[in-house]
């Protein structure tokens, strides 16, 4: 029986929780949030002993893994503390939206040859896995990405998601599931190129994230890319189209298909 805890209980821990409980070799022992109306809604419906502070929960329970779910700003202790105990680490993406503090931890990560899983899902769908076998007698010369949701019309995240300096906004938070796809598949980029804009909302100090951008990117492989987003599409949508010299290759994350 794996004995789990939780740092950070927010909206998009539910989603692991419900999964984990569905399961019979998981034991939810204790959940951890400084916001106590999160965390004791989380208890009476997952069970699990409440603490408002991750290192007491550390020191108190005997855990076999810890799910961190806290925004992105506040993962880089919790999972520092995790490694230095032995603990395996499933962490939500991005690990860090600041690029030196993602550095340090993957310094430690290696120190201790610790157990971490950044939840970039993509990697593990069925379709990637046999996409990747397909596509290795091809060339990929072309590749396009595209996401699109309207997060900035409605309005209903968290009041931090719609600051940079604490969610990163679209590029790092959301973005980053594509863009690691994209580096899984065709390697590592060398060059890229940038624009961005607020269409709808100009920024504001309470409002500072950016609601279009653009990317285009070179890869090693001197295949060129793309990835454009939005947060004020009328639909969510997020598509990957791969162009190669023998087939095109269409990936929807969102219902789960390829097209060849």
């Amino acid at each position: 029986m794996i004995r789990a805890g939780f740092i950070g209980v927010g909206g998009i821990s539910g989603v692991h929780l419900r999964y984990l409980k569905s399961r019979n070799d998981v034991h939810i022992v204790a959940l951890c949030d400084s916001n106590d109306d999160n965390r004791n809604k989380k208890i009476s419906e997952f069970g699990g002993k409440g603490y408002a502070d991750f290192t007491k929960m550390l020191d108190n329970e005997k855990l076999d893994a810890v799910w961190i779910c806290t925004p992105p700003q506040v993962r880089e202790s919790p999972i520092i503390e995790c490694i230095k105990r032995g603990i395996p680490v499933f962490c939500e993406k991005p690990v860090e939206r600041d690029l030196k503090r993602a550095e340090k931890i993957n310094k430690q990560i290696k120190k201790y040859k610790s157990k971490v899983q950044i939840g970039y899902l993509f990697r593990s769908m069925p379709i990637v896995q046999k996409l990747k076998t397909i596509m290795a007698d091809d060339k990929i010369h072309l590749v396009h990405s595209f996401y699109s949701c309207n997060v900035s019309i409605s309005r209903t995240l968290p009041a931090w998601f719609y600051d940079k300096s604490r969610s990163g906004g679209a590029i790092v938070d959301q973005a980053t599931h594509n863009l690691d796809l994209l580096r899984m598949l065709m390697g590592e980029v060398v060059a890229v190129k940038g624009f961005s804009a607020n269409p709808v909302s100009a920024k504001s100090k309470r409002y500072t994230v950016e609601e279009v951008f653009a990317l285009s990117f070179i890869f090693a492989s001197k295949a060129l890319g793309s990835h454009v987003h939005t947060w004020v599409g009328d639909t969510w949508r997020n598509e990957i189209v791969l162009t190669g010299e023998k087939r095109l290759y269409r990936i929807n994350s969102g219902n789960g298909t390829l097209i060849i």
